[in-house]
Parts: structure tokens; C-alpha cells; sequence
């Protein structure tokens, strides 16, 4: 009864977060970015019906004050992938009768399903709000040229169309890009204060090394990548998937670099200056991807731990 009581209340606080991003405030968009967090805290300490809960009492919430258009996104998006990833987190087998060592669900695997289902549930966003590069592209310009009018040299709507074409078509990429990094980043913490509370049961995973995706998704981004410059609907899906899975493939880049600078006295400030320069300029995504591409079929991190790859 507790573990559906603070669901519930996990669930109104996701919500609150949620709906943040309407006030206009400053803290809007912060807020709205940790909308997940209290999923994951509740699924991952109090169990899968706790987090069920959440869902539901967030759904139902934004549904009766805000729209059911905002509560069908918020749970399409935020809060039902986050309780699932939070359940694989917390699925394990006991090994012994006794129940005292157990074999959990591999921190890779949950990492490939945060990259697939993010994806999609960006590609299902578009397919119910509805996206048409051009239109959108011309609305902004539209309001960019009323927000100038009276200026001078103020650009019009041919001046800002073809930057405004091309930025939309780029923002598919982007999307999958910053949502998986969030969705990964709310997971860590939801497991952080869930370990904290003393609710985890699971070991530290040691990230650096256990971090992964499938081989086969190398294959999914290549066509995803070559899809994404056809126009309509299939050109913006293509985008959503390669950002996601590209993504994905530069979180463990980032994986293989701190297994690499390990023992190097310069490890933090090489560590410091590649998470600074990828904040301000996204340029180091390009070869932690493939870095991150390459660990699977050369055992990047396998070599440098003395293990043999696979292991």
C-alpha cells in the first residue's frame, strides 16, 4: 500500500514537472527536463506497481487540469518508457535458494531498449502532433518577422526560410539526440537516490565497462543515416532513429575514453575539456561515436581491461 501510495504521489510530482514549462518561468524548462525523475525513483525503489502508479496518477492528473493531449504526450514519452527502464534496471534471478546473490538484467541491454524506445516514442509524438517542415519553418518565420517589424533592415520571410528549412530538418536529429541523453541521465539519478534511500538492491554497475549496444544497430544507423535525407514523413523518422542511435553509440565513446585515460594523471582534465567542448560545440560526438561504433567488433575496452572481447 505504501510502495502505490508514493506512486501516486511520484506520479503527481512528474506531472507538476511536466507542466512547469507552461508557466513561462525561468525554471520551466529545468523543471520539465526532470519530469522523469520521480518516475524512476518510485519504480526503481518501490517496484514495478509503484511505478505503474506514477504513470497512471500522472496521466490522469495532467488529463483532468491541463488536456488529454498533454497527458497522452507526458505518458507516451516521459513517464511509461522511464517505469520501464526502471523496471529492467530492478529485474534480476536469484542465484542461490536463499535469494542473496542475484544475476540482474545487463546494464546494456537496458541501455539498447532506452535507445530504441526513445525513437520511437519521438517518431509516435510526430505521427500525433503532427510535423511539416515547411509550415513549421514558415510559422517561425512568420513570428520572427512580426517580432522585427519596424526595424530596420529587418529580415523577411524569404531572407529567414532557407536557415529556418534547413535548422527543421536538422531537429529531428536532435531530438532523439537530447532525449536520450535526458532519459539516460534521469535513469542514473532516479538509481542514485533509489541507492541512497537504500532501496537499490542492485550492485554498482561499473558504467564505463558494462555500457553497450548491439552490433547489429551499427547496420540500423548506416540505413537510418542515408533515409534521413528523403523528404516527408520517412525522411523525418530516419532522423529521429540516427540521432537516437547515434547517440547512443557516443555514450559509450564516452564509455571507452574513461576506460582508456584510467591511471593517467591527466585523466580529469581530458575528461573536463571533452565534456566541455561536446556541451559547446557537439564536434567530439563524431569520433566518440565511432569509437563507440568500433568497441563492439574490435573489443576496444576489452583489450585495454585484458579480457578477451565478448567477455
Amino acid at each position: 500500500m505504501n510502495g502505490l501510495l508514493l506512486g501516486i504521489a511520484a506520479g503527481a510530482a512528474s506531472a507538476l514537472l511536466f507542466a512547469a514549462v507552461t508557466s513561462g518561468g525561468a525554471l520551466g524548462t529545468p523543471l520539465f527536463f526532470v519530469s522523469a525523475l520521480p518516475v524512476a525513483i518510485v519504480t526503481i525503489g518501490w517496484g514495478t506497481l509503484a511505478g505503474l502508479a506514477a504513470v497512471f496518477a500522472a496521466f490522469v492528473g495532467l488529463g483532468a487540469v491541463i488536456s488529454w493531449k498533454a497527458a497522452l504526450l507526458h505518458a507516451l514519452v516521459v513517464a511509461a518508457p522511464m517505469a520501464f527502464y526502471s523496471y529492467l534496471v530492478g529485474l534480476g534471478r536469484p542465484l542461490d535458494a536463499e535469494g542473496k546473490s542475484f544475476e540482474w538484467y545487463p546494464l546494456g541491454r537496458v541501455f539498447t531498449a532506452m535507445v530504441l524506445i526513445t525513437a520511437a516514442s519521438i517518431i509516435g509524438v510526430g505521427v500525433f502532433v503532427g510535423f511539416d517542415i515547411e509550415m513549421t519553418a514558415r510559422e517561425v518565420a512568420d513570428m520572427l518577422v512580426a517580432m522585427s517589424q519596424g526595424e530596420p533592415g529587418a529580415p523577411t520571410r524569404e531572407d529567414l526560410m532557407p536557415g529556418l528549412v534547413l535548422y527543421m530538418r536538422l531537429m529531428p536529429f536532435a531530438l532523439g539526440m537530447f532525449w536520450l541523453v535526458l532519459s539516460a541521465f534521469n535513469l542514473w539519478l532516479g538509481g542514485r537516490v533509489a541507492r541512497m534511500s537504500g532501496r537499490l538492491k542492485r550492485g554498482d554497475d561499473p558504467i564505463a565497462e558494462t555500457l553497450s549496444l548491439p552490433v547489429w544497430l551499427i547496420g540500423v544507423l548506416l540505413a537510418a543515416a542515408l533515409l534521413a535525407g528523403l523528404d516527408g514523413g520517412l525522411g523525418l523518422a530516419a532522423g529521429v532513429i540516427a540521432g537516437s542511435i547515434g547517440m547512443g553509440f557516443a555514450m559509450v565513446g564516452f564509455a571507452v575514453l574513461h576506460v582508456y585515460v584510467r591511471g593517467n594523471p591527466a585523466a580529469p582534465l581530458i575528461l573536463g575539456v571533452t565534456y566541455g567542448a561536446t556541451f559547446v560545440l557537439s564536434i567530439p560526438l563524431v569520433p566518440l561515436a565511432i569509437a563507440g561504433i568500433l568497441d563492439g567488433p574490435l573489443g576496444l575496452r576489452a583489450r585495454r581491461l585484458g579480457r578477451s572481447p565478448g567477455a
